[in-house]
Parts: C-alpha cells; structure tokens; sequence
C-alpha cells in the first residue's frame, strides 16, 4: 500500500469512528429532520473523500515527495474536522483523545510533533460533551504550522455563500481561488478578511471628503438664494433709489400656497364660478397661485364683506353688472401691493368701490369718483378716476384688466415705483380719458400706439420713466392734446414734424432724451405752443423760422444740443416771450442793437458757450428781467396752500443773465447790478456771468470767466 491508499484508509476510519458515535448518541432521541440532515452530511463527506482522492492522484506525478504532505494533510483536514464538529474524542472510540498513526517510509510519526501539525485549543475547547459540541457553541482557535502543507475541502454551500458576499473568487470546481489578504479572521461560522489599518484610514477620509462636498454645495446654494442684490440705475447718468415704505405691520407669513380650489364648502364651488366667469378678462393667470389676478378670485369668492341685497350675505352675485369691475378694484390693489400703500382708506371694504380712496372725489369730467347709473343707461355706477396721487408708496405692473373701466377720465399714479410697460389695451378702450399722469415712475418701453387719433386726450406726464423706444408719433394723432411731458427717458429718433399740426397743444417737454434730427418748421399763428422744451438732445441745425409765428410762446428752451446759425431776425418780434435758453450750441451773429418786443419781457437768458459776437446791448435790459404781477400773485397763491407746480413756467421764481463764453463786448451797468441785492424777493437776479477778459465784458458784479474758465471771486 502507498503513501496515498495509507492517508486515505486514515481518512476514512476517522470519518466511521465518529459516524458510530453519532449513531449511537443520536439512537431514540432523533427526529425526522436529524436524519435528512445527517443524510446530507454524509452525502457531502463521501464527494469530499473523492475529490481528495482525485487531487492526491493527480499530484502525485508531479512530486515525488507529495504524498508525504497529502497525508499530513488528511490528518491535519481530518483532526480540523472532528475539533470543529465533536471534539477529538471523534478519534477514539473509548472516548480518550486518540492517536493517528501514519505508516510513512522509514519512520512513525506522532499527532503531538511540531514538524508534522500542532493544533492548539484557544479559548473554551468542547469539554467532550456531544451536545455542547453539536450546538456549535464553543470557540476554538486553529494554529498550522508554517512548513505544513495542506489541503482542505470546503463544504459546497459555505463555498457559495462566500463567493455570493463576494468576499472571494470561486473557481468553477468550488475551490478557492488564490489571493493574497494581510489579515484572515476564521470562527465557527465564517471566514472574513480584515481590513489594514491604511485602507480603512483611506476609505474614511473617501466618506468623510463626501460629506464635506455636500456641505459645500448646501452653503453656495444657501448664498446666492439669500444675497442677490438688485441694484436700478437710471439711464444717461442719473441714479434713482428706490426706498419702500412699510406703512403697517408685516403680515403673517402663510404656512403655504392655497389650493387651485378652496377644500371648503360652498366656497370651492363658488370660487370655480368665479374662475370661469373671469377666464376671458384674465386667462390662466386666475389659476397661478399667488398671482394678483387669483388673489382677488380668491377675495371675491370668500372675503369680500359688501352686503348681497339678494340673498342677504355678503359678495356680490356672479351676475352682478358691477361684479367684473369689483373684481378689477381688488386685483389692482393685490398687483400693486395696497397693503403697503401709504393711504389705502376703503380698498377691499364692505363700500361700493366709488368710496374707496383715489376713486372717491372729484376730476375734470369726474365729479364723484363714478359715473352713476342715473346719469346714462346703465345698471352699476362706473369707476371714472383713479388718482393715487404722489409718493403712495405704490409698487407694481399695470395690470392689462384697467382697460375694462371704460369711463375712465383721470388716471395719476406719481413718484411711485410702476414699472414694466404701459398694457396696449387701455389704449383701445379708454376713449374718455383726458389726463394721464405717470411721472416719476419706472416705466419702460414706448407709449402705446392704440391711443391713436384719441379725441379727447388732453395731458400725458411720462416724465422721469425708462421709455426707451423712438418717440411715439402717436402723439401727433392727438388733436387735442394740451401738455406733453416726455422729459427725462431714452426715446430716440426725431419728432414728427406733424406735431405742429396740435393746435391746441401748449406745452411741450422733450427735455434729456436722445433724439436726433431737425427741430419741426411748420408753425403757423394758430398754434397755441407757449412751453417748447428740447433741452439735452442731439438736434441739429438752424433754429426754425416759422416758430417766431407763435404768437403765445413764453419759455424756449434749446440748450445744449448741436444748432447752428443765427438767431432769425423774426424771432424779434415776439412780444411774450419770458425765458430763452440757446446755450451749448454753435449759434452765430450778434444781438440786435435796437428796442425791439424780443427784449421787452425777458427774465431769463442763457446764450453762454456760442459763438455770438459785437456788443452786447446792455441798455435793453435795464427794465427787464421783472416778474410780473400776475405771477407774484399765482406764486403767493401756491405758497399758501401749499401746493407743489407741475411745471417751472409757472412756478419760477429765478432771474438770469448768462453771457460768458462767447465773443460779446460790453459794460454790465450799476442798476443791473443793484438786481443782485439778496434782499430783494421776486425782482433779485439770482445768476448773472460774463467773460471779464481785458477785451471783452467789464462787470463789478458778475460771476466771471476768463479764457473760458471760471474765476475766483465775484468779478471786478
């Protein structure tokens, strides 16, 4: 017999050993279930007995010496199994520890010798007991030597477990593939690989990098959402801040966005009403939560407090003629945020809307605030003014749904913070409304063209707006138009030359815009132009002969664009003129010398930084630059009820005489000077400038210039 047949017969007489014993234990006290199990078993140990024959065989022919190892390695595969499974009582059939005896050539070996296989008990060894060992309870330690060689067969079913956790890799025979672990841990149920130290150290710094980035990313989030400035500049140098006013306690904050349709009954129904009735005048926007026009569906539905005479609740009926323009009331109060307002009397009270602030009172047209039933065919009383006044501390965008007021005559929101653009609609349905007045705003775009051919428009204040579109010909379609004010925006391109074909217009204000061409040169003695402004533009050319043709012009003012030219010799004709203003151009020629009307009424002349020449004649303006008695009176007026002009026409209380930065000779006479005695109140000339050159105007009392630049002092 060889070295293998004699590890085998080891093998198999340590397996029916501990087969008897089991048998025997097991007799009387065993169930159906032990026995599968233990069919199982031996079904396992006798594919484990083949297979390690198989192997033995197979490396036999490679290694002479290997059938030494194979046979230590069945004892020690042997020896492992019975300390796993029953102690090494399983060796003996007397119950002692035994001895396995391997006939080896030339000598016997002893289980106890180092150099063949030491296996030491760590911890609680079985202490011979079958049911202790059975029950898998005790913990042993297992030690093989370094020289040992040995081969062991894992059971099939641990094999595929530990391949499914992917611990490691499982050849196609079942067998462990090699791999290389720095620490192996092994127990009583499992084999598990230990992590060193550097690679659990790397894998938390991988979780902890994680965690860091996310925390990262939350405060970028964080501060971009909270820190956004908004910063609005105003266009050609100016700036304007905007600074709300909180007139009343914040609200509270809601808890979160209401519901397309009120969970309550009947207000669900009644709200779905609403939305339908009202889809046409403003579409989807009633289904946008928190949008102005939902927010007034919402009031009406559920909140509006005016007495129903019908059924004696509260809320008018759908069918109600009045009802669209209630609801138009209150979304304009939501769209310009009327809780903040500084005077909000009335809004969304149990009243008519004709007694809420701005609409109750009295305009051109508009007595009352409404147009009431009785006074044309009808069934509601109809809002014809809204006149929020100035400085409200009103904050939004028109909204398009004003255009259902079609008896509107007056509509003034002032010095207040509208901004986007002027809703094209109204422009088609307010055909009565005479005065408009937007100024002071953040408006942008154009004015719109649907108020073409508007009889009955009389005054439009959009000054101080971000209008930044070419200059709305259709102005020049309102034949009725009395005061435009389009000073300070950014509309561009020329003005129509048909705006001369207003006759009734009498003041007109294009001043600090960007608008190019020729000043308009068709006016004839039915013009009733008494205000023409075109300050700060890019306007070139003469100045236009047909304007000495109106007979009523007071205030012209052209400074600083790029005219050229003289100063027509009609323009001597006109007998009211109070204010001229030519500077900052390259006019030419001189001043006429003789009385002429031109002189007879002026307060106020600015013609510095020309081009003029000759003498200046002084002796023409001795009696001038007088206020007149109508004007004391119109400006004691105004300072007594306190009352602020919408125009420096009427309201001017300066005198000037600017001459300096030309060509002009002359002598600036004591009786002008005594018109700078700060003690006067309405006749005092409050600026008056020269060129105090050796060889140009001799004056004590004038602000002087020399070569150009200003001078210290007060002149000489």
């Amino acid at each position: 017999m060889n070295e293998e047949e004699e590890a085998l017969e080891a093998l198999m007489v340590a397996k029916q050993a501990k087969k008897k014993k089991k048998k025997k234990s097991g007799e009387g006290g065993d169930n159906g279930d032990g026995a599968v199990r233990r069919k199982k078993k031996k079904k396992k140990k006798k594919q484990s007995a083949v297979q390690l024959e198989d192997q033995s065989e197979a490396d036999a022919s490679n290694n002479d010496n290997y059938g030494e190892g194979v046979a230590v390695a069945a004892v020690a595969s042997a020896m492992v199994t019975a300390e796993k499974k029953g102690g090494y009582d399983d060796f003996d059939e007397s119950g002692g520890r035994g001895d396995v005896e391997l006939a080896e050539k030339g000598g016997h070996h002893d289980h106890d010798s180092d150099d063949v296989i030491e296996l030491e008990q760590e911890g609680n060894m079985g202490n011979g007991n079958d049911s202790n060992n059975d029950d898998g309870e005790g913990q042993y330690g297992e030690t093989v030597t370094a020289d040992a060689a040995y081969t062991y067969e894992a059971d099939t079913e641990i094999m595929a477990e530990i391949n499914q956790e992917g611990l490691v890799q499982v050849d196609e025979a079942g067998g462990i593939q090699a791999f290389v672990a720095e620490t192996v841990a092994i127990d009583g149920d499992a084999v598990g690989i230990i992590k060193s130290d550097a690679e659990v150290e790397t894998e938390e710094k991988k979780k902890y990098t994680k965690y860091f980035c996310g925390a990262v990313v939350v405060i970028v989030v964080v501060i971009i959402a909270v820190a956004v400035p908004v910063t609005l500049k105003v266009t050609k140098g100016r700036q304007r801040t905007i600074v709300r006013e909180i007139t009343g306690d914040p609200t509270q904050v809601p808890s979160g966005m209401p519901s397309d349709v009120p969970s309550s009954m009947p207000s669900s129904v009644r709200f779905t009403e609403i939305v339908r009735k009202l889809t046409d005048l403003s579409g989807n926007a009633l289904k946008v939560q928190g949008s102005p026009q939902y927010r007034a569906a919402m009031w009406m539905s559920d909140q509006d407090p005016i007495q129903n005479i019908k059924t004696g609740g509260t809320g008018l009926d759908l069918d109600d003629n009045g009802f669209e323009q209630r609801y138009v009331m209150a979304l304009f109060y939501y769209a310009m945020d009327g809780n903040l307002w500084k005077e909000n009397k009335g809004w969304l009270g149990e009243d008519s809307v004709c007694k809420w602030f701005g609409i109750e009172g009295s305009s051109d047209g508009c007595p009352t605030g409404c147009i009431e039933r009785s006074d044309y065919v009808g069934e509601y009383d109809k809002v014809c003014r809204i006149a929020m006044g100035k400085q409200n501390n009103i904050f939004g965008e028109l909204p398009s749904e004003l255009s259902i007021l079609t008896e509107i005559r007056w509509f003034e929101i002032q010095h207040d913070y509208l901004f986007g653009t002027i809703p094209k609609s109204i422009g088609t349905s307010w055909t009565k409304v005479h005065t408009i007045l937007l100024g002071s705003n953040f408006l942008s775009g154009g004015f719109p063209d649907t108020f073409e051919n508007n009889q009955i428009l009389g005054t439009i204040f959009i000054d101080q707006n971000w209008f930044n579109s070419t200059f709305p010909n259709v102005m020049a379609t309102m034949k009725n138009l009395e005061w435009l004010d389009a000073e300070d925006n950014n509309f561009s391109g020329t003005m129509p030359p048909t705006i001369t074909n207003l006759k009734s217009l009498r003041i007109l204000n294009v001043n600090n815009n960007s608008m190019t061409g020729y000043l308009p040169d068709s006016w004839d003695e039915n013009n009733l132009i008494e205000d023409f402004e075109v300050e700060d533009n890019n306007f070139k050319g003469k100045l236009p002969p047909s304007l000495a043709k109106a007979r009523f012009l007071k205030d012209f003012r052209a400074s600083r664009n790029q005219l050229s030219g003289e100063i027509p010799e009609a323009y001597h004709q006109w007998e009211n003129l109070e204010e001229l203003y030519l500077d900052g151009n390259d006019i030419v020629g001189q001043l006429p010398q003789s009385a002429v009307p031109f002189y007879s009424g002026l307060q106020e002349l600015s013609i510095h930084s020309n081009s003029f020449t000759g003498r200046f004649p002084v002796e023409h303006f001795e009696d001038t630059f007088r206020i007149s008695e109508f004007l004391n009176f119109v400006q004691m007026l105004l300072f007594s009820m306190r009352l602020t002009c919408y125009n420096h026409y009427y309201c001017g209380t300066k005198e000037v005489l600017s001459l300096h930065n030309n060509q002009l000779t002359g002598v600036i006479t004591p009786n002008i000077c005594a018109r700078r005695n700060t003690s006067l109140t309405y006749s005092r000339l409050d600026h008056l400038t020269a060129d105090c050159d050796d060889d140009k105007i001799k004056c004590d009392c004038c602000t002087c210039y020399e070569n150009g630049e200003l001078m210290d002092g007060t002149g000489r």
